[in-house]
Formats: structure tokens, sequence, C-alpha cells
């Protein structure tokens, strides 16, 4: 119940802040413009508190706390001689109407900026791009990766964490080619190439590294010792760190599975730290089905040694987030191409039933920081999104003036009625089109 609501609670939070944000920076356009605001609306449906503002202006926050709006004078480009007061948007000039428009959009990319220039003068502890434990005959192997290596660069770009990894590696979805790593492997510096074949096109990755094989660095302490294993009787317990093995020093999971499998059921000299005690043990692994194995599962703590805390100076924590936002926008547009030709699976969309679980998991598992960060990326996809030449969206508007401004008049009520028709059907299929993906999500369908 408390996570239905944490989901809940972080999705109202979350859009309420964005659409607030959006919506304002159409007001504040279409003020410095002159332009009359008969409405602005927090929310759809029912106003619950409303007031008029000294500007005139109807001041509402809504039943249904999904979306808002601004309503501007003479903004229905349907209407007739809307154009006749100075105080209208139709009065306005082609760039002036262009400029309110886009405003809303604008708006959304300079809080994801804000965001990301707070979130780096504060610092966070990150995972680095150091490489984990490689499935045996994966990509990632066949390619010689080994654990412990340190992804410096993907395709050229360089990375410094296993986040600009993935983020990097999403640009490759559906291509067909050589993905370039350059990694810093035992302090030598060298280039390993992985190819793709339309890659993961027709599916829903989560982890783009996971899928080439390469996992996160995993520590070495133990989860679960199986009774009546070798591991047990040789008086293991959940909680031993595994630090050497055969005198071989051991820094991660990974490891301990390779040396349990080479010893060929030959016995094993395993050092543990206990309590702050190091303690010498001896283990003759057993073959089972899945090969050499001792009994232990792993904690699945990730390596102290593959975190890392990073800020920013406030020039730095500010050019960052311009590169960072800017980049994601590049990326969001990128990525609606693929999916458009066919090159990235639709079903990756989400909708509000994604939100809602992504915010709520954030406030309960990730704190402020995580949700601040969910909340700078959706807020850049809002603004992608409204920028979509879609008719009834920003994006869509821009393009129909930008028609009219060519054409050198107006288009027929007769034509915008048609395309904004089209439009609200689009926009209504996509809308259904998300929600189901959501639900096949949920259902693990």
């Amino acid at each position: 119940m408390i996570e239905i609501l944490s989901y809940i609670l972080g999705f109202l939070v979350l859009i309420m802040v964005i659409t607030a944000v959006h919506e304002a920076g159409h007001f504040y356009i279409a003020k410095l413009f002159k332009v009359k605001i008969l409405d602005f609306s927090i929310g759809m449906g029912k106003s619950i508190k409303s007031w008029i503002g000294k500007d005139d202006t109807s001041y509402n926050i809504r039943l249904l706390p999904i979306g808002g709006y601004v309503k501007m004078l003479g903004e229905d480009i349907l209407e007739e001689n809307n154009s006749s007061d100075n105080a209208s948007f139709a009065s306005k000039k082609y760039y002036q109407k262009v400029l309110i428009l886009f405003a809303g959009p604008f708006a959304n990319f300079l809080l994801a900026i804000l965001i990301f220039t707070i979130l780096n003068l504060f610092g966070t502890t990150a995972l680095s791009s150091k490489v984990g434990y490689i499935l045996p005959d994966s990509q990632a192997s066949i390619a010689n990766f080994q654990e412990g290596d340190i992804i410096q660069k993907v395709d050229g770009k360089d990375v410094e964490s296993r986040a600009d990894v993935q983020m990097l590696l999403s640009r490759r979805l559906g291509d067909t080619g050589i993905i370039n790593f350059s990694v810093n492997s035992e302090g030598i510096n060298m280039e390993k190439m992985i190819p793709i074949q339309n890659w993961l096109i027709n599916e829903e990755p989560k982890d783009l590294l996971a899928d080439l094989g390469i996992g996160v660095p995993i520590s070495s302490e133990i989860g679960d010792v199986i009774e009546n294993s070798p591991a047990s009787d040789a008086g293991l317990l959940p909680g031993d760190v595994i630090k050497l093995i055969n005198s071989k020093k051991i820094s991660s999971w990974g490891e301990i599975k390779d040396e349990i499998t080479n010893s060929v059921g030959m016995p094993l000299e395993v050092s543990i730290i206990r309590n702050g005690e190091e303690i010498s043990k001896s283990i003759i692994p057993r073959f089972s089905e899945s090969g050499w194995i001792i009994g232990i599962s792993s904690a699945n703590r990730i390596s102290e040694d593959a975190l890392f805390f990073k800020s920013y100076a406030l020039h730095s924590a500010f050019t960052n987030a311009v590169i960072k936002t800017y980049s994601t926008i590049r990326d969001s547009f990128t990525f609606l191409y693929k999916m458009l030709t066919g090159y990235v699976s639709p079903k990756n969309l989400g909708g509000p039933v994604m939100i809602g679980q992504f915010a709520g998991d954030t406030l309960l598992y990730g704190g402020i920081y995580s949700f601040l960060m969910l909340m700078s990326f959706v807020s850049i996809g809002l603004g992608v999104i409204n920028l979509v030449p879609i008719p009834i969206l920003d994006g869509g508007q821009i393009c129909l003036l930008t028609i009219e401004k060519i054409k050198g008049s107006p288009l027929s009520p007769k034509t915008l009625d048609f395309v904004y028709r089209a439009g609200l059907s689009m926009v209504i299929f996509l809308m259904i089109f998300v929600f189901i993906n959501d639900i096949s999500r949920l259902s693990g369908a």
C-alpha cells in the first residue's frame, strides 16, 4: 500500500512541477509580447481554487492534477477576426508567436539545466565504468573484455561512469556495425570492438552493458551459505568477505567464480574477513550440474572500488548541466526517429504508469537526489514531445504558422479543422499505446 501511494505521490509531484514550469514558459513570454492571458491553469477539469490577478487573468488549480494550460486571447486560429485586438495572440508577428509557443518546451529544458546544476554542485556517489563479471560466451567475452577493465571511451566519446556508457550505447540501438571501446586493462590502454547487427531492434533492453555480457562489479561478500555444502562444512558464514584464494587477492565476485572453476576440485585456501578479523579456511569444491561449486551466493553489494564521488565547482556544474541537457535532447530526438523508422521497438515508450513507478521508486529507495534526477529527464522528455510536429502540440502549431508564413496567407478553416482533428487522434492513439505498454510492463507480458 505504501509503495502504491509513493507511486501516486511521486507521479503527481513530478507532473505538477514540470507542467507548471512548461505553462509558465508560455505565460511569461506571452506577457513579454503583451498578449492578454485569459486563463492560467494547473491541472485539468473543474476548478477547485480560482482567483483573478491584477492583470485580469483567471488563475486556476483544477481537480485533475494532470497537465495544465495557458489560454491566450485570440490563440484559436480557427476563430474569425481574432487579429483585430492588439492584445491577442493572433495579432502578433510570426517570430513572436513562435517564441511564445517554443517557450514552454524551452522552460522544461531550463528546469533540467537548473536541476542538473544543483545536483552537480552537491555531488553524488556514482558507479564507475569499471567492468564487472563477464558472461561466458557473450559478445564482451568474445571481444576479450576482462573483469576489472576500465572503459574510458565509447565510439570515441569519453566516459566516466556506467551511466555514461549506457547513454552512449543507447545511441547505437538498432544499428549495424562496430561499437568501439577504449579500455584500460591492468594499466594498459587498448581498443576492443563488439560487432552488432540490427542491435536489439525488436527488444526492450533495460541494461545495455548487461546485454553485451558486462556485469556490475560485485563485492566478494557472501550473502548465503548452502547447508551441507563445502563452504558450510568449512565454517563460512553470510557476511564473510573473501579476500584471498590460494594467496591470490580477490576483489570481486567474478574472481571467486573463476578461482573455483579453475580449481577443478583441488583444495582452496580461502582467507576471509569476519568482524574485522582475518580467518583462513580450507575448502574442497564439489562438482554439480553447473560446474564446480563450494555452496555460497553473493550478497550482491557493489564493489567499493567501483564507486566514486563527483561534484563540480559552480561554473563547471553549469557547463556540465548544459551539455548533459543538450545531449539528452539530441538523444531523445534520435530515439524518436529510430522508433518511427523501425530501428527501435516502440515498446520502449513509457507513459504515466511507468513514470509513476519510477518516481515512486526513487522516493522510496533513491532519495531526493534520484527523484530530482528523474524529474530533470522527464522535464526534457516533455519538452521534446511538445516539439514533435503534431498539430495540437507546440511543435505542430509552429509548423502551421511557418506554412502560413511561407504561403503568405492563412490556411482555410476547413484545412485547419482536419489537421487539428488528425493531430488529436494521433495524441489519443499515442496515449493509449503507452498506457498499454505500461500495463504490459507491470504484468510482465
